[in-house]
């Protein structure tokens, strides 16, 4: 995803701003039946799926998957490399999605003096995280033991702006 359309999307509102802060509240079961069609996990995967509500216009959101694991850090910023691709079922046209090529933690390299340790959430960087909402299929993602998956709704404002011609 390019600069200009993260750019873009950071104007937007977020319905769940607290979602990489506290942790998360889980989301509702999927039944089994609603995700039979999707491959299991494969040896030192897990498969995650998230149950969206219904909205009354779905096109005006989108889901940010924050995907990434709980770690103890200091004051640098850390995060991890990734690649999450999208992939069909086959016979069906679902789309889920696979973390794939993970490498990190990365770290800038500041010095800390006098500041303990935290625990954060440490992300998984990368494009292709920000997906279409869709309530009636359960989004399907599969990343490596021991990640987590968070997911926060963006919605797009009401205030549209006229762009100037040049």
């Amino acid at each position: 995803m390019t600069f200009a359309i993260r750019a873009a999307l950071a104007a937007l509102c977020v319905t769940t701003a607290a979602a990489c802060v506290a942790a998360p509240a889980s989301a509702p079961a999927v039944p089994a039946e609603s995700i039979k069609m999707f491959p299991q996990a494969a040896t030192g995967q897990q498969r995650v799926v998230i149950a969206l509500p219904a909205l009354e216009n779905e096109g005006d959101a989108r889901v940010e998957l924050m995907i990434g694991k709980t770690l103890q850090t200091d004051c640098n910023q850390q995060w991890f490399g990734g690649e999450l691709t999208a992939e069909d079922v086959k016979g069906w046209g679902y789309t889920y999605y696979r973390l794939t090529d993970v490498k990190g933690p990365a770290s800038t390299l500041m010095a800390c003096p006098g500041q303990a340790p935290q625990q954060r959430f440490v992300q998984v960087r990368g494009d292709g995280q920000l997906l279409r909402y869709n309530s009636r299929l359960p989004l399907v993602v599969y990343v490596p033991d021991g990640f987590d998956v968070r997911y926060r709704v963006w919605h797009a404002s009401k205030d549209v702006q006229q762009a100037a011609k040049q």
